[in-house]
């Protein structure tokens, strides 16, 4: 299992965290998405790694900022 954490900024409310997952999940290979405000980070969990790249670009999209 592939596990990365990312932080990230931007994130206020439930439905930033809601956001943030919904575009995380929709990775091929992510399975599991656990985002946590207080802390302005991601948790994913995959079955294969994910490229960075991809992971900063689908969040920058969603309207928040990698750190």
């Amino acid at each position: 299992m592939y596990t990365k954490t990312i932080n990230i900024e931007g994130m206020q409310c439930n439905h930033c965290k809601m956001t943030v997952e919904k575009v995380l999940n929709a990775i091929d290979g992510v399975e599991k998405v656990e985002v946590n405000l207080e802390n302005k980070n991601a948790t994913i969990q995959a079955n294969k790694e994910i490229n960075d790249d991809e992971i900063k670009r689908v969040i920058e999209e969603a309207g928040f900022i990698v750190k």
